[in-house]
């Protein structure tokens, strides 16, 4: 569904091709958005965990596009689970 993924940029940008992107022109609460997506998608499990652990080990990663602050929260908080 997302292509090639490259885990050292999250792209939060509406219309993305990332787990973390919502769909184009998309409104709304994008903690909402991405709880919804944990819970019906295992591939959002999987990138919100493998970019944790590059967080973790202070790999390089850069957060993208409007919600790139919440998306930087949400992998740190499910990391520390």
């Amino acid at each position: 569904m997302y292509g090639v993924i490259n885990f050292s940029v999250i792209d939060t940008t509406p219309g993305a091709q990332s787990a973390f992107g919502p769909p184009p022109g998309w409104e709304g609460n994008y903690v909402e958005l991405m709880r919804e997506r944990w819970k019906k998608d295992p591939g959002v499990r999987q990138h919100v965990f493998i970019v944790g652990r590059m967080l973790y080990r202070d790999e390089e990663v850069e957060f993208i596009g409007p919600f790139a602050t919440e998306a930087k929260a949400i992998i740190e908080s499910a990391y520390q689970q």
